[in-house]
């Protein structure tokens, strides 16, 4: 059996684990109690990391909602979601989905209903299709609909 770590090689591994990715406060807390430390270690480890700012909620909220935008294209409303999940603040949350432009929001909306309307080009369901399509990666009605 392995002998468990000390305080000291808990908080190096969990500041690589801060250091890999934004991380916010529930997936550091996770993670540190994957390690199994003592109560004292574990709320020092965790005060000591916040204070040496390896993780901020306010930090990861635009991360993640600047990063799920771009690369998966992810609506506000799952984004929202998902942030709510990971416990973050709701100012840090809507100040987090006001940094995405207007602009690129629609734009994308846009290009996934092109991409949509010619994946089901030969379905009469196709605008059901479309607009379940969208809903669930999170954009809203009203919009989806200006593009249809």
């Amino acid at each position: 059996p392995q002998k468990p770590l000390g305080a000291d090689e808990i908080l190096a591994k969990m500041e690589h684990y801060c250091a890999y990715q934004e991380r916010c406060r529930k997936e550091v807390l996770q993670k540190l109690a994957s390690f199994n430390p003592n109560p004292e270690d574990a709320l020092q480890i965790l005060q000591v990391l916040e204070g040496d700012g390896f993780f901020n909620d306010e930090r990861f909220a635009r991360a993640y909602a600047g990063g799920k935008f771009r690369v998966n294209h992810w609506g506000k409303v799952r984004i929202r979601l998902e942030l709510r999940k990971k416990m973050i603040a709701a100012p840090w949350i809507e100040a987090a989905l006001n940094e995405i432009s207007e602009t690129d929001y629609n734009a994308v909306i846009e290009q996934l209903v092109r991409k949509k309307k010619a994946q089901y080009a030969e379905d009469q369901r196709m605008r059901e299709k479309i607009i379940q399509s969208l809903l669930q990666a999170g954009f809203e009605f009203d919009r989806i609909n200006l593009y249809l």
